[in-house]
């Protein structure tokens, strides 16, 4: 009777949990069930309630009743179901911009609340328009749309490339804005406003009343011999730089489209670049892993820098500086100076790729999104640092890691996995730069006893 297994008649067969249990109720989601949990109180009248962790980012709270189930509570209002693919902050740094594969959000980054969603297309790549009252999203499907961003609407939908919209740049001037895509083209377009009636009068007998809203105008085309993977125009309007998928970089004059440079030298296509403020250095990431400078007068390479651990998605100057942000797969946002070509700072937190990096106008925000969902928001400190602790930090990381590593498999190489009793003394496990010191220090504490005793 107390056995935990019954054998019927002397065979093999084996009384299952569904042979003895059978299912009270059924609980059916849109998304899969990444985790759940029970209430410890369920409300009365129920008898149980379940918080299923979903695996589009959202949270739902289901009753479970003798009747059935009912869904009573979802969390899924202000963050991203997807991928956040593109981020981009207002010219006065007071709203924030992010695209997914569904939708765009609009956040105030100072508080991180959402102030509107609007559905739109796989968001690739985002620009604001003069005033921050509307803005640009580049599709996956090769569409323009335009945001009304007070409305939280769709104003307009522009069929503008026949493949993916992997940039957007503005001009100088506010004027316009440029696009480049997959088609192996490079679009320019100019803000225009369109006056439009209303459907319904506003009384009887009344002529309809004009709006006015924004839409943008193709002006002309710049044809590539490869896929467009991103597009910046230098600050003092005469630079356009176009990043193709066959790993260079060609820089043509803005006025007149004549080619200008070539910048060779990455290995693998380049995925991000930028240009800062005096027009005087272009900075480039890719899937080679490596950051390089580049001088716009003659197109020579400054210096080229092994950056991240895995490939560069983002790349964006300090404004007024030579200071750069940069953002890569290896879920790291790191700060480096392009003058002295030294690495100042590395941010961790993020627990994916980071696909994108918005830099404010004053420099002292930065906002990087990425596959984890998340939009995270870093910000200057008066805090002083020091570029030589902060090397000697990573240094110390790097060397603790690979002595744990080294000391892990030679252990299991010679005792085999370690097994120790309960009150039993077993050795360290864990090398540290402050263990071996303090290692170091006990020895000598021991040779200078031994040398007193003699």
């Amino acid at each position: 009777g107390g056995d935990d297994v019954a054998l019927v008649d002397g065979s093999d067969e084996v009384i299952t949990a569904s042979d003895e249990l059978e299912p009270l109720q059924v609980v059916r989601t849109k998304q899969k069930i990444r985790d759940f949990v029970f209430s410890v109180l369920p409300p009365k009248g129920t008898l149980a309630q379940i918080t299923l962790s979903l695996a589009n980012n959202s949270i739902e709270v289901w009753d479970v009743t003798a009747d059935g189930v009912a869904r009573s509570t979802s969390l899924d209002a202000n963050g991203h179901r997807a991928d956040i693919r593109a981020v981009a902050l207002s010219s006065d740094d007071a709203q924030l911009l992010s695209a997914s594969s569904t939708a765009v959000k609009v956040w105030k980054p100072s508080s991180g609340a959402c102030i509107s969603t609007i559905d739109t297309g796989y968001g690739l790549s985002l620009l604001w328009a003069p005033g921050n009252r509307h803005a640009v999203v580049g599709t996956k499907e090769g569409t323009l749309e335009v945001l009304d961003l007070g409305a939280a609407t769709q104003s307009e939908v522009v069929a503008a490339h026949s493949g993916a919209v992997w940039s957007l740049a503005a001009l100088p001037d506010q004027s316009g804005f440029v696009s480049g895509s997959a088609d192996h083209e490079v679009k320019f377009w100019e803000w225009q406003l369109v006056t439009e009636a209303t459907e319904a009068a506003d009384a009887p007998g009344s002529a309809p009343t004009p709006q006015r809203r924004l839409s943008i105008k193709h002006t002309r085309t710049l044809k590539m011999t490869d896929d467009a993977l991103c597009v910046r125009i230098s600050p003092d309007g005469k630079l356009l730089a176009v990043a193709l998928l066959d790993c260079t970089i060609k820089v043509f004059f803005l006025d007149s489209l004549r080619f200008f440079l070539s910048l060779y030298g990455h290995k693998l296509p380049v995925l991000a670049m930028d240009i800062s403020s005096d027009s005087t250095l272009l900075v480039s990431g890719g899937a080679d892993k490596n950051l390089k400078v580049w001088g716009l007068d003659f197109g020579d390479c400054h210096r080229s820098l092994f950056a991240h651990g895995d490939s560069l998605m983002a790349v964006a100057f300090q404004p007024n500086t030579h200071y750069v942000f940069t953002a890569g797969k290896d879920k790291l946002v790191k700060y480096w100076d392009a003058d002295k070509f030294e690495q100042l700072l590395s941010l961790g937190g993020h627990h994916g790729a980071v696909w994108g990096l918005a830099v404010s106008s004053l420099g002292d925000m930065v906002v990087s999104c990425g596959a984890d969902r998340t939009l995270r928001r870093w910000e200057r400190t008066e805090e002083p640092f020091f570029v030589e602790e902060e090397r000697e930090a990573a240094l110390e990381s790097m060397f603790e890691a690979d002595l744990e590593e080294t000391f892990e498999r030679r252990t299991e190489a010679e005792q085999g996995p370690p097994s120790h009793s309960e009150g039993s003394a077993a050795p360290a496990t864990r090398r540290t730069l402050a263990s071996l010191s303090a290692t170091d220090a006990i020895a000598d504490a021991l040779e200078a006893a031994d040398a007193e005793e003699r």
